[in-house]
């Protein structure tokens, strides 16, 4: 309840604080960090940097203990809280550097769910520019 209550505060205004990440200590109780994903501009091989590549390239230099838990999350129309799911290539990710229990996503009540799904789709950006939508 005091992670979702710290959530709830920084996550007041979407227009004034556009963060789709926080990393949370769950030891101090304080979210240590908070960011974004980021689109990419032209001649970049990419389309965009996931939220969860960002927060994993993030752990890796700066989690030493690897005791930081990780919440992603995208906004409505709205302004409220909607869930974020890996997309197939995020999920590969963290498979590979054994983040499955460290990634988490809010669901339509507000509470933590894993981020992590079974049988994940490509992102969307994807599906457009390679026509498979």
């Amino acid at each position: 309840m005091i992670l979702l209550n710290l959530i709830v505060f920084i996550l007041a205004r979407p227009a004034r604080w556009p963060f789709s990440i926080a990393f949370y200590d769950p030891k101090r109780k304080t979210i240590v960090k908070k960011g974004s994903s980021r689109a990419c501009g032209k001649n970049f091989n990419r389309i965009s940097i996931h939220a969860e590549q960002k927060a994993i390239e993030w752990c890796r230099n700066n989690d030493i203990r690897n005791r930081y838990q990780i919440y992603i999350w995208r906004y409505s129309k709205q302004g409220t809280l909607k869930s974020a799911h890996c997309c197939n290539a995020c999920s590969q990710l963290v498979s590979k550097y054994n983040f499955k229990n460290r990634i988490f996503t809010f669901d339509n009540n507000n509470s933590c769910s894993p981020a992590m799904i079974d049988n994940p789709e490509i992102s969307l950006g994807y599906k457009i520019k390679h026509n498979q939508y």
